[in-house]
């Protein structure tokens, strides 16, 4: 199951150099630019990249998406970026948790660590809105 989710920036450079770092962005994370058009720009990650990083950046990548640009007539760019993140993990340790609670009939437990099981999605949604743009602009 994938969430998708928008996040939407202006920003003050040329659209040539917004696309150039995007492009830079996209090929230092490993991710597979799946189509490029004009004002558009289509990726998915790469699962046959030779990532040599840890997957302890689990919790701050895109799973996929589309970066969607226009200039404004002032010279401004607008940044659209429509993401989505897989949460399958996590739904599934929900799901092993509730089943574990119905199976010790203790209805709290299961309660509890769904609330603790569900803070890493919203960590990851948060993080993703307030850090894409910042780090695709210093790259």
């Amino acid at each position: 199951m994938n969430f998708e989710y928008k996040i939407k920036r202006t920003v003050n450079i040329t659209l040539i150099e917004l696309e150039n770092q995007i492009h830079k962005y996209l090929k230092n994370n490993c991710y597979k630019i799946s189509e490029n058009g004009n004002g558009y720009i289509c990726f998915v990650e790469d699962e046959l990249s030779n990532r040599r990083r840890s997957r302890s950046d689990f919790h701050t990548r895109i799973g996929g998406g589309k970066f969607i640009f226009q200039e404004q007539a002032n010279g401004n760019i607008d940044i659209e970026l429509n993401y989505l993140t897989s949460i399958n993990y996590y739904l599934f340790l929900v799901g092993i948790t509730l089943v574990f609670g119905i199976y010790t009939r203790n209805i709290i437990m299961p309660i509890i660590f769904s609330i603790v099981l569900a803070t890493p999605i919203l960590f990851r949604i948060f993080y993703l809105n307030e850090h894409v743009f910042d780090k695709i602009l210093s790259s």
